[in-house]
């Protein structure tokens, strides 16, 4: 969400429509985060729209608004890139179109990260802050060394042989099942494929992943999920060692450790959007395994 601009139009709703999202309008999307100052590319937008569904708000025949949700399982959801161009806010454009999303997830616990504007709206629908994600980026990454590995480790590159194992892990550091979120990252046909996918390995059982893939205005690094702060670290270090002089992101959970360590690499923390749970019913994980680094703040 946000800001509301100096001359925003009257509170009302009379000329907005609301409908279901269909792929003819990922253009127009790609257009309402360009003017609202985010780096989504249009890529972006399509692997978030083919892992979910969305809706949109039309005025006059132009796309004005967007939202968008994932359902990962029967009990999982997220949501986000919910935006409203800059001259619709202020008429309840982005409450009706969460209010909508939120029907559709009715039953699911739902999670989303929130920009400082569009914070007050979720906590009007029931949103409760759990805790935080630090976005932190290098526009031209200095050299990193690789990492050392004991003798009992090893790194493996992912393929699409490795798409229920990935899920598999996954739910264990969230409970969300993203076989289809994993299925396009790993085919080497999709536009979403990622450039470089580890498996850390500890006398032959996984430990942990990272995946390295184009986002927005460079790389992004994520999802990392590990058993350890120490195995995610060393995901991230041999990911970072082959990234020099690139744009590389990552979004981390604030509180398990990564954020400090990566501010130390030279990746200093830019952003820090709030995590928040409708109804304040926070996600369970397995002992041990987390999601230190995000696919993405919409799907989490």
């Amino acid at each position: 969400m946000t800001k509301q601009t100096a001359h925003a139009e009257p509170q009302t709703m009379t000329d907005i429509v609301l409908r279901e999202m269909t792929a003819e309008d990922l253009p127009a999307c790609h257009g309402l985060s360009q003017a609202v100052g985010w780096s989504h590319r249009l890529p972006d937008w399509t692997l978030a729209f083919e892992c979910g569904k969305g809706w949109v708000a039309e005025s006059s025949g132009r796309v004005v608004g967007s939202a968008l949700y994932w359902k990962w399982g029967s009990d999982y959801s997220t949501l986000g890139l919910v935006i409203v161009s800059p001259e619709c806010q202020g008429r309840g454009v982005g409450k009706k179109l969460l209010t909508t999303l939120l029907t559709k997830l009715e039953g699911t616990k739902v999670r989303l990260h929130a920009t400082p504007e569009g914070k007050p709206l979720y906590k009007k629908l029931g949103f409760v802050t759990t805790g935080g994600i630090c976005q932190h980026q290098s526009p031209e990454l200095h050299a990193v060394p690789a990492p050392a590995l004991a003798a009992d480790c090893q790194f493996h590159s992912l393929g699409l042989q490795d798409v229920s194992t990935l899920t598999e892990l996954d739910a264990l550091s969230s409970g969300m099942q993203r076989s289809v979120l994993y299925q396009a990252l790993l085919d080497p046909s999709s536009s979403a494929s990622i450039e470089k996918g580890l498996m850390l390995t500890r006398n032959g059982q996984p430990a942990g992943f990272s995946m390295l893939r184009k986002f927005g205005r460079g790389y992004v690094i994520g999802p990392v999920i590990a058993a350890s702060l120490d195995d995610a670290k060393l995901l991230v270090s041999q990911q970072l060692s082959k990234s020099a002089g690139k744009f590389v992101r990552l979004d981390v959970e604030a509180a398990l450790g990564l954020s400090e360590w990566l501010t130390g690499l030279g990746l200093p923390c830019v952003d820090k959007p709030t995590t928040m749970y409708k109804d304040g019913e926070p996600w369970v994980c397995a002992a041990g395994w987390r999601n230190f680094s995000l696919i993405t703040q919409a799907m989490g």
